[in-house]
């Protein structure tokens, strides 16, 4: 790429041609590409470092990841593990309640049904007395 840039008239005393200056010009504009050649090559190369670091550091956090997750699962497993057999002993807790209730229930709508024929019969033998009574 040419820069066109105005030469002072103490540089072109010097370089009494316009071949000296127009080879002056030329070492300038490949010095600028040579410099930008290299800062561009320079940049690249710490881009480069720069994606690699990204990569290894999201490498890492990934394993550290994948890591707490497995520990989480194992003690979540642990977790569940005790919480079944919590569950499993009050299952089995209310179950024995409900025996007994029901047991209970059913002692005492059989007391209760006994009461009531005693007193249906007894209702039942008077008013049979009443009604045969001459």
């Amino acid at each position: 790429m040419t820069v066109a840039i105005p030469i002072p008239s103490v540089l072109r005393q010097v370089f009494k041609t316009d071949e000296a200056e127009a080879a002056f010009i030329d070492v300038l504009n490949k010095f600028a590409g040579d410099q930008r050649n290299g800062f561009e090559d320079t940049l690249e190369v710490h881009l480069n470092a720069f994606r690699e670091y990204l990569e290894r550091r999201l490498v890492e956090a990934e394993a550290k990841s994948e890591k707490r997750f497995a520990e989480a699962d194992l003690k979540n497993e642990k977790r569940f593990a005790e919480l079944n057999t919590k569950m499993a002993e009050l299952n089995a807790n209310m179950e024995k309640r409900f025996t007994e209730y029901h047991t209970s229930l059913l002692r005492w709508m059989f007391a209760f049904f006994i009461g009531n024929m005693i007193t249906l019969l007894g209702f039942l033998l008077t008013y049979m007395q009443l009604i045969h009574k001459p």
